[in-house]
């Protein structure tokens, strides 16, 4: 009878709270509220719940954001010997830097076909200051995040983490490119992994694509493979490393690029670690010629990949013929891979690039000259 009783009370009582006023009934529940399971559980009584209806005391609230923010404003300083140094601010809590060189596979020679790719993997291993793991752990610890990117014609190091540690990614990621000593067991090592994506890779041809494209489509440096051969690879050395980054990794041909911090700081920062690069000539770009063709390898699959290709005069280096790319891109289901539009989307994109491509970019190119 005593439980009845009880019960019954209790009803009474949620009844009375949500009929006698909606908007205060969190706030009466939340007074109400015990310390809840973990309290039960180790034993503890937790006081009163402070009530929902005002502020709590000490807190106060940001500011509401504008109706129109400004855009941060890019600058760029250039040093004595020639290393450009950008950056723009931005409201975000994070930052993110990028360290490029006006380098890829289109300056390998002969003796250094594969250096482009075994770089990309070299990349955050050991230097002259620190060691693979010590890298590792200073990543860890400012809970940031390093990659690394490698193309034809330009490599890419990136760092991301929060606006207080610029400083340690500023000192970190240049000291990764600099001064990198390319030890003979990490090099080995990641000429093995090397060779397994290789062969991977050549099991799958959608990935050969882009190679097969600009080995049929050019004569010439854009001809050089970006992904090397089993051969090219063992020829390559700790010394090759080296000599290719003296060569290719001078003062006019480094950009640090940095988003959400203050341009004088990071100056400030980045200057003493790299006003010492040899300020040496740039070299001239290795020439290519677009040629056309087309390449065809038969395969064991029921699946057939194929792939256009149409030159752009100029390629990124024409910004308003790279804007116009950019869209038609993205109206073609986003480049040369299945999308997240829908299954199929890039397979269509692919077949609909051979009908409508010409006149559609140029409809595009009009609108932005």
């Amino acid at each position: 009878m005593l439980k009845k009783v009880a019960a019954s009370h209790q009803l009474t009582q949620k009844a009375d709270i949500f009929g006698s006023d909606r908007r205060f009934a969190s706030t009466s529940v939340a007074k109400r509220s015990s310390g809840g399971f973990f309290s039960w559980l180790t034993g503890e009584k937790s006081g009163q719940v402070p009530p929902l209806d005002f502020p709590l005391p000490g807190i106060r609230l940001p500011p509401p954001l504008p109706d129109y923010v400004e855009p941060g404003r890019t600058k760029i300083t250039t040093l004595p010997n020639g290393v450009k140094i950008a950056s723009e601010t931005s409201p975000s809590p994070a930052a993110s830097l990028g360290l490029y060189v006006d380098c890829g596979s289109i300056y390998e020679t002969p003796d250094s076909f594969g250096a482009t790719q075994l770089l990309e993997r070299m990349a955050f291993k050991s230097t002259t200051n620190r060691s693979h793991l010590r890298i590792v752990r200073e990543v860890e610890a400012i809970g940031g995040n390093v990659s690394v990117s490698a193309s034809r014609e330009q490599m890419g190091y990136t760092c991301d983490a929060l606006k207080t540690y610029m400083p340690q990614m500023v000192e970190l990621l240049i000291d990764s490119v600099r001064n990198a000593v390319f030890l003979d067991w990490e090099v080995n090592e990641q000429v093995n992994k090397v060779k397994a994506e290789t062969a991977e890779a050549s099991n799958n041809p959608q990935s050969l694509l882009l190679e097969a494209i600009h080995s049929a489509g050019y004569s010439g440096a854009l001809a050089i493979p970006l992904i090397a051969s089993e051969s090219a690879l063992n020829n390559l050395s700790s010394g090759i490393l080296e000599q290719f980054l003296v060569e290719n990794y001078t003062a006019p041909r480094i950009v640090l690029a940095a988003s959400g911090v203050e341009h004088e700081e990071l100056v400030k920062i980045a200057e003493p670690l790299l006003s010492d690069l040899p300020k040496t000539a740039r070299p001239e770009e290795p020439k290519s010629v677009y040629v056309g063709g087309e390449y065809r390898r038969q395969a064991d699959s029921t699946v057939t990949h194929l792939a256009l290709a149409f030159e752009v005069p100029g390629g990124w280096h024409k910004e308003k013929d790279a804007m116009a790319v950019t869209v038609l891109q993205m109206l073609l289901g986003g480049g040369g891979s299945f999308s997240a539009g829908g299954p199929g989307k890039g397979m269509y994109s692919r077949l609909l690039f051979s009908v409508f491509l010409k006149g559609l970019f140029d409809a595009i190119s009009k609108d932005f000259r």
